[in-house]
């Protein structure tokens, strides 16, 4: 290629051109930012399915968690699909998943109906996120992985803002069961735009042979990844857990706050999500030290949801703030996804960081579950709404804290490299 070749126009090492990349980042971003929304949007309409389905607290966790377990366990599939198949096939296809299940949890009379919605959406944002992460690795330089990752992940956060006072604003407007048929109909407009402009990465020349067992029990037998593993369970389950779920109610019945006040207040948490998916990753990239990055900020977000917890009931500012802090500091799985991705070999990159995702996915997915159970049975026993949510943070900030202990000894990268 001529020197006078704009820079923008030359090709990646992939063969894909700058303009090509930035497609597919958009289309895959505008993907990522649904799946976030779904993972996100209970909490808004908590009294809504309620009144609707005739649940509690337990069902209510169980609504959650199900797009959770569902997600986690199609990480398997997905990693073999990105390996054998490439991104754009694996994303545009699942994605079809997430629409007839946005549809059916919109019709939904019955919890049960309503689960299984919510496990079809799981099991079409499976892809999302990692068949983005396999794009970046294999058509950026890996200095660059953990930057790409959390600005895609900023993206893709955009999708939990939406999930909280716009969400609040159009559940007013059309009723909730309308307003998921809305999103449904976009999800399949993002499935035929990412299949449009996708453009797969080449395959490696020697594709890999060997099988998922075989891949799964070569991961697991390497001492290293066991901290990152154990922290990648936990990384996620507070901050999303709160997210997803309880934000809404805990201002709602410890506050009194109203259906669009609340939407507010999921708001700053969203916000504070995406601020920290904005800088973890590029602060990752800058000191080259992606271990720090996730060992100090879960640390933060830690601690910021135990004194949430042990305060019991602080004003309503502080309680913002603290909800703000944990959101700030607890969006940092990006970055230790790739931190976990050093570890692995080019030909299971698909493999690895899919298995990284399936237990981060998992923990979130436990945690969703559990925390409904708990949370039901703190009512059951007469416990004040204060005392029952400050009772869940702290357990979210032991969580986290002895998570991190562990994750300490982590080496921060492999000897071989």
């Amino acid at each position: 290629m001529p020197p006078s070749t704009p820079p923008a126009s030359q090709p990646s090492p992939s063969g894909l051109s700058l303009v090509r990349r930035r497609l597919v980042f958009f289309a895959a971003a505008c993907g990522y930012l649904l799946s976030q929304f779904y993972r996100s949007f209970l909490t808004v309409i908590h009294d809504d399915l309620v009144r609707d389905l005739g649940i509690g607290p337990s069902e209510f966790g169980a609504l959650g968690s199900a797009w959770f377990f569902a997600f986690s366990l199609s990480q398997f599939p997905v990693g073999i699909a990105l390996d054998r198949l490439g991104p754009r096939r694996t994303i545009a296809g699942m994605m079809l998943a997430a629409v007839a299940g946005a549809f059916l949890f919109a019709t939904a009379s019955s919890h049960t109906v309503a689960i299984a919605g919510m496990a079809l959406v799981g099991v079409g944002c499976s892809p999302l996120l990692m068949g983005a992460l396999y794009f970046f690795a294999k058509t950026e330089p890996a200095a660059r992985f953990a930057a790409l990752g959390g600005i895609f992940l900023a993206c893709g956060l955009i999708g939990s803002l939406v999930a909280a006072t716009p969400l609040a604003l159009l559940v007013k407007a059309v009723g909730w069961r309308d307003a998921i048929r809305i999103v449904a109909l976009v999800t399949l407009a993002v499935a035929v735009l990412n299949f449009l402009v996708f453009r797969d990465p080449p395959q490696d020349k020697n594709p890999p042979g060997g099988s998922l067992l075989g891949d799964l029990w070569a991961i697991m037998r390497m001492p290293a990844l066991w901290p990152i593993l154990i922290m990648s369970f936990a990384i996620s389950a507070p901050v999303f857990t709160e997210r997803s779920l309880w934000v809404g109610p805990f201002f709602g019945e410890v506050y009194g706050l109203d259906l669009i006040e609340r939407g507010n207040a999921v708001l700053a948490l969203a916000i504070a999500m995406t601020g920290s998916a904005i800088f973890s990753g590029p602060i990752a990239s800058w000191i080259d030290n992606p271990k720090r990055v996730v060992f100090v900020s879960n640390l933060l977000c830690g601690l910021a949801f135990l004194a949430l917890g042990l305060l019991v009931l602080p004003p309503l500012w502080l309680a913002i703030v603290l909800m703000m802090l944990a959101g700030l500091f607890g969006v940092s799985y990006a970055v230790l996804i790739a931190h976990g991705r050093l570890f692995f070999p080019d030909h299971v990159i698909g493999r690895g960081i899919t298995f990284i995702n399936f237990v981060s996915i998992g923990g979130t997915g436990v945690a969703q579950l559990l925390s409904g159970h708990a949370v039901e049975a703190m009512r059951k026993s007469g416990m004040a709404p204060a005392e029952t949510y400050a009772s869940l943070h702290v357990a979210f900030g032991v969580l986290l804290l002895v998570s991190v202990v562990i994750y300490a000894r982590a080496p921060a990268r492999p000897a071989w490299r």
